[in-house]
């Protein structure tokens, strides 16, 4: 049975971390293509960006919090099984909290951008016209809020990599 736990627990966790890398590699390739583009807004195109650049980071905040607690119930399952927490040496230990460090990190990059960055986008946003260019000072707070946007999509993404980068070195040192 802890086999079967463990195993649908890694399941999980590997999912939501791929999710969670790809979500930011995505959104930021959208942003990339669309930066091709210009500065005049586009606003059909610009709209459906919109929809999709606020959506996602909702959908990142399930797949973190997923992560941290998929991540903690590893040990809690052998705990469970064994009475004891497993023994791990000091590399895995600093591993392990450094992946927590990180994805709480994440965490909180996620919160601002989704309670604080992204009403003020869509706020600004909801005053453009489809029939015509918004004045050149909304304009310019638009496409500062969506840089803002996209540095911390690319903080994200680099801390996303890290975390898959460092987790396999969990399995080889206990």
């Amino acid at each position: 049975m802890e086999n079967v736990l463990y195993s649908v627990n890694l399941a999980i966790h590997v999912l939501a971390a791929i999710f969670c890398v790809a979500a930011p590699f995505y959104q930021l390739r959208w942003v990339t293509l669309r930066g091709k583009l210009g500065h005049p807004i586009i606003y059909p195109f610009d709209r459906v960006l919109e929809n999709v650049l606020s959506l996602q980071p909702r959908l990142c905040f399930t797949f973190i919090v997923t992560l941290i607690i998929t991540g903690f119930a590893f040990p809690l399952i052998h705990y469970a099984f064994h009475g004891e927490w497993r023994e791990a040496s000091n590399l895995s230990l600093a591993i392990f909290s450094a992946k927590t460090i990180l994805a709480f990190i994440g965490l909180a990059v996620n919160i601002h951008g989704v309670w604080i960055l992204d009403p003020q986008i869509q706020k600004t946003f909801a005053t453009f016209s489809p029939a015509e260019q918004p004045p050149d000072e909304l304009l310019n707070r638009f496409w500062d809020l969506r840089a803002t946007r996209k540095r911390l999509c690319q903080f994200c993404f680099g801390l996303a990599l890290t975390i898959v980068i460092i987790t396999p070195i969990l399995r080889f040192y206990k």
